[in-house]
């Protein structure tokens, strides 16, 4: 790609590649954004935290247990990207209507830009942003739920950094993750820090410094992972890739899986469904399985095409994963070994695509979204299309799932509200927000029925 075309300058040297299962800030045209990063240059080949103050011995290991999902006070947090990664809440009272004038509880400045989706732990919203003619400020911002008052501010010296800011890399993109102990934040500039409630450094590491430098065309896009005591990052690059395993206390190295060479930007799927917990990874030309304890690889389907942007999602029996390219959307049973592709594919789309946001599958019906904004609905059982209907706008944030409804938030700032009962697509509301003429909605997190949207220099309260 020629980057010089479009006026943009950065240092060629390695180092960054681009979110965008998390949204990046872009303002080229999207066929083109999505034609580059679809290609991707396919190479070398808790449980909920059942802490319910049973401390019986005073003292429990929180940093041993995970959000899955978890309940503070009645209230859910959202400790991840897309939740638990599956974009769906047990929250049922969410707004179903709201305008800048009604329904907005407040809107929050953040100190630089990012496009990382914010996470939630009981009352406290954490959310990340980049700053800087070069990216060299680093922020991890704390908000309060219910006001949006900021409660604290951390600021990072980036141990790499862009030649310059330009809205072909990411900037803030990885979404971070909370738990019991604190806050988790990875930045593509390789720094990976924990925080704890309060804001104090709890240990701090420089992947870059570690394992080299990140090489690719668009910055880095992959966002951290939460599992019962560890973290879990991928760094799919041109570069030597891997998977990383590491302990949430001390931030020390579980195991690391090296990976083919490979760009993409999607974010890994933890699962636990009784069969063993796993990685599934869906990553530029490959969809794969990591057994959660030792990092080895247990099975794949390969000779896909275009899957570097959208992460996989699953029902506990089937994962579900987008792709730009047609019949290239597809399903594969949980439970096979080795190379699946004779064994244990169920179906492909015939005609859906997916974009920048993951598909969610709820209730026997899985949702794509292409990048015109065209809402396939496709059975879960076979992958037959049911029905399809033209949204507002594009999304770059995933849909999410709420009981009887599905939220639908685009990137213009209009968001549409389906019921998830129907044969065919029922609108129940249609809102409106007002965002910047060059800005996007990028995600949200959900929490005490309310959400928290994100867009570049904000967050946004909606709900009571």
């Amino acid at each position: 790609m020629n980057f010089l075309k479009y006026g943009v300058q950065w240092r060629s040297r390695p180092g960054w590649k681009s979110d965008v299962s998390a949204q990046f800030n872009v303002r080229m045209p999207e066929r083109l954004i999505e034609d580059q990063l679809g290609r991707g240059r396919n190479l070398r080949s808790i449980c909920v935290i059942a802490v319910s103050c049973l401390m019986v011995t005073g003292l429990w290991i929180a940093g041993q247990a995970y959000a899955d999902p978890v309940e503070e006070g009645g209230m859910e947090s959202w400790p991840g990207f897309r939740g638990e990664g599956n974009s769906r809440t047990k929250l049922e009272n969410l707004p179903l209507s709201w305008t800048d004038q009604k329904g907005v509880a407040w809107r929050s400045r953040l100190e630089g830009f990012g496009q990382s989706s914010p996470v939630v732990w009981g009352k406290r919203i954490y959310v990340t942003s980049t700053g800087g003619d070069r990216k060299e400020h680093l922020f991890l911002e704390c908000f309060e739920l219910v006001s949006g008052k900021r409660i604290w501010k951390q600021q990072i010296a980036a141990a790499e950094q862009v030649e310059k800011v330009t809205n072909m890399i990411s900037q803030g993109a990885p979404t971070p993750v909370a738990g019991p102990q604190g806050v988790y934040c990875f930045f593509e500039s390789g720094d990976l820090v924990a925080f704890d409630h309060e804001g104090r450094r709890r240990w701090m590491r420089k992947l870059t410094k570690e394992f080299g430098q990140f090489e690719g065309g668009h910055g880095v896009g992959s966002s951290l992972v939460g599992a019962p005591g560890r973290l879990l990052l991928l760094i799919d690059h041109d570069g030597p890739s891997y998977l990383l395993c590491l302990d949430r206390k001390s931030g020390k190295t579980v195991w690391k899986s090296d990976r083919q060479s490979r760009v993409s930007w999607t974010t890994p799927l933890y699962l636990d469904n009784g069969g063993g917990a796993q990685v599934v990874i869906s990553s530029n030309g490959a969809l794969e399985g990591y057994r959660f304890s030792d990092g080895k690889r247990i099975w794949w389907l390969e000779n896909i095409k275009r899957n570097t942007v959208a992460s996989p999602s699953s029902d506990g029996k089937i994962v579900v994963i987008g792709s730009s390219s047609p019949r290239q959307c597809l399903a594969v049973r949980l439970g096979g070994e080795g190379d699946i592709s004779k064994t244990h594919l169920e179906w492909r789309a015939e005609s859906a695509t997916s974009s920048f946001c993951s598909p969610l599958v709820h209730r026997g019906i899985v949702y794509f979204i292409n990048r015109a904004g065209t809402l396939q609905a496709q059975a879960s059982s076979d992958g037959s299309q049911r029905w399809e209907y033209r949204l507002p706008d594009g999304c770059w944030a995933s849909p999410l799932a709420a009981g009887d409804r599905i939220y639908f938030f685009c990137k213009n700032g209009k968001a549409l509200v389906l019921d998830a009962k129907g044969d065919q697509p029922r609108v129940l509301a249609e809102n409106e927000i007002s965002v910047g003429e060059d800005d996007k909605v990028y995600g949200y997190a959900v929490a005490r029925n309310r959400f928290i949207l994100r867009i570049g220099r904000e967050i946004i309260g909606i709900g009571p």
